[in-house]
Parts: C-alpha cells; sequence; structure tokens
C-alpha cells in the first residue's frame, strides 16, 4: 500500500468514527459537554473526535465513549481502524484499554503474541 492509500484509508476511518459517534450522541439526545462528561473524557476532545481530526483516538477513551453511548466498545474500534474486520480489536488496542501499561509492554506483548499466534499456524494462516 502507498503512503496516499493509508493516508486516504486513515482519513476516511476517522471521518466514519466521527460521524458514527456523532450519529449516537444525537439519537441519545445529547450535548457533547454532556455525553463527555458521562463518559468522562474531555468535551473538546470529543467535538474534534466527531470532527475528524484524531487519526488514532485512544482507544481506553473510546471504551469510556463506549460505556456512556450504551454500545459494544468493539464498534468504536472497527471505525477507528483498530479492528481485524471480524469485529474484534486488534490485540494493542486492546491491551492499551484493558490495562494501564507502558508503551513498551504493550510492544513485549504483541511481539510475544504474534511469536506465539505463528507456532500455532502455519503459513496460510490456519491452525495446525
Amino acid at each position: 500500500m502507498t503512503d496516499d492509500t493509508n493516508t486516504k484509508n486513515v482519513e476516511q476511518a476517522t471521518a466514519r468514527l466521527g460521524a458514527h459517534v456523532r450519529h449516537l450522541r444525537q439519537i441519545k439526545e445529547q450535548s457533547v459537554r454532556g455525553l463527555a462528561a458521562r463518559a468522562q473524557v474531555d468535551a473538546t476532545w470529543l467535538s474534534r473526535l466527531e470532527h475528524g481530526i484524531y487519526a488514532s483516538p485512544d482507544p481506553r477513551s473510546l471504551w469510556r465513549l463506549a460505556q456512556a453511548l450504551e454500545i459494544d466498545v468493539e464498534e468504536l474500534y472497527l471505525d477507528a481502524g483498530y479492528s481485524d474486520g471480524r469485529g474484534l480489536p486488534g490485540f494493542g488496542p486492546y491491551l492499551r484499554a484493558k490495562y494501564d501499561l507502558p508503551a513498551e509492554a504493550i510492544l513485549q506483548l504483541e511481539a510475544h503474541f504474534e511469536l506465539i499466534s505463528e507456532k500455532y499456524h502455519d503459513k496460510k494462516g490456519e491452525t495446525l
């Protein structure tokens, strides 16, 4: 994939996420400030998220936002591009959302997981 294609994909995911969050907020008849307070996120952050400014929003904030909107966090992870396409978040975003670990620990866990996954899958991705 070229850098232009990557940039376009990120921009599309960012816009999709923002539009989805705005739509869900409006359905719940909540203001930006009201939803932000309920989700314990900054109102400016939420407004910028809805306007598609954040290319990779913090998974923990998305998790809190999903809780406040009463939806599965996978919906927001999928829109943000943090999903594997099956509705599941990637391992890194999941770890960041679930555990308060430093970035180095997340990278180490992802590397170990990749080694284990390779051990139990053939080159076609099928389980051995």
